[in-house]
């Protein structure tokens, strides 16, 4: 606790695209907010750990808090089981005095404690990544997907966008004259900001942000796929088809044998009305009756949540919706 008599708390999410950063009190009220690139360990942990420093000096000076007064700092970061990668943060958090006040977590962790409080419900992120959890009655975390981009994870925003892309290299011949190829060939070039395919196509692959780029296409494919181009409603509805698996593989895990199941979404992929139509009719057979929730604040909360408890201090949800909580992205 700082002379104050306030103590202060760091929640850092990061994902593969974007790192959310919030500082804020055991009253929930919220001081400071930041954003920065992605922050997953297993792509890049030099720059996701310079990136963690960046928005943590940032929400420091954005409210005037001495660094030193910080007493908890919770870090839900993609790629977390990256020995190197937190090795590397921690020796950051460490030339700032504030390593022994840090805890690293997966980020999935902290948007499950957030948005399935009392272990209820599965959580299911789609975003950049994909991965869904939950836990057993026995309290036992519960995962299926979450391996990483280019390790066998399907239906996330990542797939989708190599998907199309992938689409064009195999047909880039055939675009002229194809309506679909030609609609996602200039979504492509305009998202690039090229002019030719090849030269953006080799630009793509030497660009440190291929991923985030690559992401970034899922929303205007899914976008595609509801107007009727059929190349894209083929690639979201094989995404859909994909997380749809994880869920029931799950379910079965848990051995859940109810009608109705609950699913907590997370991330700017599930979040779209038409994604989650399709992966809705994908469950349908199994699940009758399915019910969304999403949490309002950003999954940063939730690692600064869990920082906190630490120290045996609780921070309210509640609270923190009231004391100006910064959004859900």
């Amino acid at each position: 606790m700082t002379q104050e008599d306030r103590f202060y708390i760091i929640g850092v999410d990061g994902g593969a695209s974007k790192t959310h950063g919030v500082l804020f009190t055991e009253t929930g009220k919220t001081l400071a907010s930041a954003i920065e690139k992605g922050s997953n360990l297993a792509l890049d942990a030099g720059a996701a750990a310079d990136r963690i420093l960046q928005i943590i000096n940032n929400l420091c000076n954005e409210a005037t808090i001495p660094i030193e007064h910080v007493d908890a700092i919770g870090l839900g970061l993609a790629g977390s089981s990256s020995q190197n990668g937190r090795d590397l943060v921690f020796g950051k958090m460490d030339s700032i005095k504030l390593s022994q006040r840090t805890i690293i977590m997966n980020d999935a962790e902290a948007a499950y404690d957030l948005n399935c409080p009392g272990d209820f419900g599965i959580l299911v992120t789609v975003g950049t990544g994909v991965i869904c959890m939950s836990r057993n009655s026995k309290g036992e975390t519960i995962r299926e997907a979450g391996k990483g981009h280019d390790q066998g994870d399907m239906g996330s925003g990542y797939w989708i966008g190599k998907q199309a892309i992938l689409n064009l290299t195999l047909n880039e011949t055939s675009v002229i004259g194809d309506h679909d190829l030609e609609e996602i060939m200039t979504i492509f070039l305009a998202h690039v900001d090229e002019k030719e395919f090849q030269p953006a196509i080799e630009d793509l692959n030497e660009n440190e942000d291929a991923v985030f780029i690559i992401a970034g296409l899922a929303e205007s494919i899914i976008g595609l796929a509801e107007r009727g181009n059929e190349i894209a409603l083929s690639v979201v509805q094989e995404a859909t088809h994909n997380v749809a698996e994880y869920i029931l593989t799950l379910a079965d895990k848990l051995e859940y044998k109810e009608n109705k199941i609950v699913l907590a979404g997370n991330g700017s992929v599930i979040r779209n009305d038409y994604f989650r139509k399709s992966l809705n009719e994908e469950l349908r057979f199994n699940f009758p009756e399915i019910m969304w929730t999403f949490s309002s604040i950003s999954p940063a909360y939730g690692s600064g949540i869990l920082a906190a408890q630490l120290y045996d201090v609780k921070v309210k949800v509640s609270d923190i919706v009231k004391g100006n909580a910064i959004v859900s992205a």
